[in-house]
């Protein structure tokens, strides 16, 4: 909660210190917090959805020039499947938003729900993504034959983008969660 924003009054009957909210400002804070959390899941769903598109489009791009066998092909469905997925995700998401109260504790709410999706986008992102895309690929080059260096780039970018991806959920989306349901525990508790 951000007690800067809060001003400090001496009651001289009880000898006590006792604090006022500034109702306004607070409200301020949350509903910055919530577009802020509204802003990084958008961004992170379109992202990944031009990412997915792109790299759908070039894969069957090149099974259809190179006249490749099903491995091809099989890799670009599977990118546009998680376009799909993502779309679904994002639908589904943008429908619950409009349940939300505009009040203080309503935004507050809001705010939470954008930020677990974001910690499910990075939990999904490494158990349903990484892991059966380095599946799939380790498949395809043990099929095809890969060299030394193919293999050791191949796995030092799925181990570098397994640990950023867990590192940015764990240092960022869940304490960002928590900072939320923290403030708003604090303001049921008033």
């Amino acid at each position: 909660m951000e007690f800067e924003q809060m001003q400090k009054i001496w009651d001289e009957q009880k000898g006590e210190t006792m604090y006022a909210i500034n109702e306004s400002a607070l409200h301020k804070s949350v509903t910055r917090k919530k577009n802020a959390a509204s802003k990084r899941i958008n961004l992170v769903e379109i992202m990944l959805m031009a990412i997915n598109s792109t790299v759908a489009i070039i894969l069957l791009t090149d099974a259809i020039m190179d006249n490749e066998g099903p491995w091809d092909y099989a890799g670009a469905i599977i990118m546009a499947l998680t376009v799909v997925f993502l779309m679904y995700f994002r639908a589904k998401r943008k429908k619950k938003e409009n349940t939300f109260d505009r009040t203080m504790i309503g935004e507050l709410d809001h705010a939470i729900s954008n930020s677990d999706s974001i910690v499910q986008i990075a939990t999904i992102m490494i158990y349903y993504y990484l892991i059966p895309m380095g599946i799939f690929t380790f498949g395809k080059m043990l099929h095809f034959g890969a060299s030394l260096e193919k293999w050791l780039l191949i796995i030092g970018m799925f181990l570098l983008a397994f640990f950023l991806v867990r590192w940015e959920r764990k240092a960022m989306h869940i304490p960002r969660r928590q900072s939320l349901i923290n403030m708003k525990k604090k303001l049921l508790e008033d």
